[in-house]
C-alpha cells in the first residue's frame, strides 16, 4: 500500500508568503521532509504526530546526498503516509524537484507539486529590487551559480549580450568568477549589480554596486549564504522601491515567549512591521483521551446556565464531546456562552455561536467583573478549557455560583529546536505565564544570559513575575494591551506607532 509525497515550495523565507495551499497539505502531513533554509515558523503548523525529518544542506556540506533523501520520500511513502518534500523557493527553480518527481515516478509512488514563490523574483521584490520593469528590463533570467560537478556550461557570451536582468541563485562563492565572465564577454563594467543575503526574512541585507565593486563591497560587509545575485539596471530602482527595509521593526529580533498554544496576534503585529519573531518554547496542544468525557457532558448541560469557555482550543473540543454524547446544537438553548479572548470568540461564531459575554483576558477579577450580574447563589457555570486553567479558575472563582471545571486539553511545552539567546534584540512578556514557561525550559547559563537582555512587559503583573524570578524588567508597557508592547518596541527603535 502507498502513501503520497507532495512537493511543496516555502517560499523565500518570510512565513506570511507560504500558498494557502501548502499551509493545508502541511497541516494534514504526517511526514515533513525540509531543507535549511525553510523558516522554522513553517512547522507550527503541523499537527501534533506528524514526524520532521531534517536533511539540510549547508554550502559546500551535504551530510544527506540527494539519492538519500529521494529514497526517503519512497520508503515514507510505502508505509502509507502523506509525506510533505518542504523545499525553500519553489521546488522546480532549481531545487531538485524535478529529481524527486523523476525518483518517486520511478518507484511508482503518486505525487503532486505545490509551487512556491522563487527568491528570484519574491526576495528581490522585498529588497526593492523588480525584476522587470517596462524602462530598462523587458526579460529577466534565472541562473544557476551551483553547478553540477564544478562544470561550466554557461554561455556567457550570450548572457553578457542579454538587456534582461541575470538574476544568479546559489552562486556567492561564485561572485568573482560570474562579474569577470560578464565584463570578459562584453557587459559593460558599470552594470548596475546588488547581493541580497537572506531576503525576506528580518535578517536581510542588501549590498549594491556595479559589476566591478560589488565584490569588494560584499567581502567588506561580510555577506554570504544565502544569497541572491542580481545584475541589471533594475537595480537602480532599490532607492524608491525599497518597502521592507524601511519597515519600523526591521531586523529586530524579538523573542515571545508562549503563554498559550493558538495564533498570537502579538507576533502578528510585530512581523507585519518587519521584526522576526521567534514563539519559543512551542505549546502543543494534547486532547485528554477520557471515555467518560461524552457522559460527563450530557450529565452537565441539562442544569447548566452558563458554558466559560477559557481559550479557543476548548470549543472544537467541546463541540466534539457534545456530539459523541448524543447532543448537538438545540442543547445549548437558554445557556449563557462566555469567551475568555477575542481568538475564542471567533472560534465560537465558526461554529455558529455568538458569545453573549466577552471577557479580554484569562483573569478571575475580570471575569467575575464581567459575569457577576449573572451570578448568585447555585448558578451552575461549566469551565471549558485546558486541565491546568479550569481548576485554577474554579479555585479563584470561589463561591461566586458553582463552578464545574470541564478538562479538556492539556497544554505541553515543546523545545525541539536549537536555541540561542544572544540574537535576540529583546524579549517580550506577555503574561506572568509566558515568564514562567521561558524559565521552566532555560538553562542555569541561559537564564543568567537572559539577565543581561532587554526584558519587555506587559504590564505590572507580568513585571512582578520578572522581578520575583530574580530578573530585571527593562521596560513596562503603559497599558496591558499588546499595542502598548508595539508602542513600546517601536520607541526603542526610535520609531512611532503607525496610524
Amino acid at each position: 500500500m502507498s502513501g503520497k509525497v507532495v512537493l511543496v515550495g516555502a517560499g523565500p523565507g518570510e512565513a506570511g508568503l507560504l500558498t494557502v495551499k501548502a499551509t493545508e497539505f502541511i497541516r494534514q502531513a504526517d511526514v515533513i521532509v525540509y531543507d535549511r533554509l525553510v523558516n522554522p515558523a513553517l512547522l507550527k503548523e503541523r499537527k501534533p504526530d506528524c514526524e520532521l525529518m531534517y536533511v539540510g544542506k549547508e554550502p559546500s556540506h551535504h551530510p544527506i546526498p540527494q539519492a538519500e533523501i529521494e529514497q526517503i520520500l519512497v520508503n515514507e511513502a510505502r508505509q502509507n503516509k502523506l509525506v510533505i518534500r518542504l523545499k525553500s523557493g519553489d521546488p522546480y527553480v532549481f531545487g531538485r524537484g524535478g529529481e524527486e518527481g523523476e525518483t518517486l515516478h520511478a518507484a511508482g509512488i503518486p505525487f503532486e507539486v505545490v509551487p512556491g514563490v522563487t527568491s528570484a523574483i519574491g526576495g528581490l521584490a522585498y529588497a526593492g529590487i523588480p525584476v522587470t520593469h517596462r524602462d530598462c528590463a523587458s526579460s529577466f533570467h534565472v541562473i544557476t551559480g551551483h553547478l553540477k560537478d564544478g562544470s561550466d556550461p554557461l554561455d556567457w557570451t550570450s548572457l553578457a549580450r542579454l538587456d534582461g536582468t541575470l538574476i544568479f541563485l546559489m552562486g556567492i562563492t561564485q561572485l568573482p568568477s560570474i562579474c569577470a565572465n560578464l565584463i570578459q564577454h562584453g557587459r559593460r563594467p558599470d552594470t548596475a549589480a546588488a547581493v541580497v543575503e537572506w531576503a525576506s526574512r528580518s535578517r536581510q541585507r542588501t549590498v549594491t554596486g556595479d559589476l566591478t565593486t560589488i565584490c569588494a563591497k560584499v567581502a567588506d560587509a561580510n555577506i554570504g549564504a544565502p544569497g541572491l545575485i542580481v545584475v541589471g539596471d533594475v537595480v537602480k530602482l532599490r532607492d524608491k522601491l525599497n518597502f521592507f527595509e524601511k519597515a519600523p521593526l526591521f531586523r529586530k529580533h524579538i523573542l515571545l515567549p508562549r503563554a498559550r498554544a493558538g495564533r498570537s496576534e502579538l507576533a502578528a503585529q510585530i512581523t507585519a512591521l518587519g521584526g522576526e519573531v521567534t514563539l519559543y518554547p512551542g505549546i502543543r496542544i494534547e486532547k485528554l483521551i477520557d471515555p467518560a468525557l461524552p457522559n460527563a457532558v450530557a450529565a452537565y448541560l441539562p442544569e447548566c446556565e452558563e458554558i466559560l469557555f477559557t481559550s479557543a482550543e476548548a470549543v472544537p473540543l467541546f463541540i466534539e464531546a457534545m456530539l459523541e454524547s448524543g447532543k448537538d446544537i438545540r442543547a445549548l438553548s437558554g445557556i449563557r456562552l462566555t469567551a475568555i479572548g477575542k481568538q475564542t470568540k471567533e472560534k465560537l461564531c465558526e461554529y455558529g455561536f455568538a458569545a453573549d459575554i466577552l471577557v479580554s483576558r484569562r483573569s478571575a477579577d475580570l471575569i467575575r467583573q464581567a459575569c457577576a450580574g449573572n451570578w448568585r447563589p447555585g448558578t451552575k457555570v461549566l469551565l471549558a478549557g485546558s486541565e491546568k486553567h479550569t481548576a485554577q479558575l474554579a479555585a479563584e472563582l470561589g463561591g461566586a455560583a458553582e463552578f464545574a471545571a470541564l478538562p479538556l486539553y492539556r497544554e505541553v511545552l515543546e523545545t525541539e529546536r536549537p536555541f540561542d539567546l544572544r540574537k535576540f534584540d529583546a524579549v517580550c512578556f506577555s503574561s506572568s505565564a509566558s515568564v514562567e514557561h521561558l524559565l521552566s525550559v532555560l538553562s542555569a547559563e541561559e537564564q543568567d544570559l537572559l539577565r543581561s537582555m532587554k526584558l519587555v512587559s506587559i504590564g505590572p503583573m507580568t513585571s512582578r513575575t520578572i522581578r520575583e524570578q530574580g530578573l530585571e524588567v527593562y521596560r513596562e508597557a503603559e497599558a496591558a494591551q499588546p499595542d502598548a508592547l508595539i508602542t513600546l518596541l517601536l520607541e526603542e527603535s526610535g520609531e512611532v506607532m503607525p496610524t
